[in-house]
């Protein structure tokens, strides 16, 4: 599979689209109007299976932690 946008060449690691095999980055398939093709079911473009949102980082901050940059302004 490639990494890269099919629109744009771009690296994409979250694609929005399939046209064929080839994936399509989501800001790249929202302004060629792919994504209301997609999920029409029509054609050779699709929905990624599992395309979700980004998930919010869990991580919490806690004093036992140093800071990477600390005292770098």
């Amino acid at each position: 599979m490639h990494n890269r946008c099919a629109l744009c060449g771009r690296l994409t690691l979250r694609p929005a689209v399939m046209i064929g095999v080839h994936p399509v980055g989501p800001t790249c398939a929202r302004r060629a109007g792919l994504l209301t093709l997609a999920f029409r079911k029509s054609g050779q473009v699709f929905p990624v299976p599992g395309g979700r949102a980004p998930v919010k980082s869990l991580a919490v901050r806690d004093s036992a932690t140093l800071d990477l940059f600390e005292g770098a302004a």
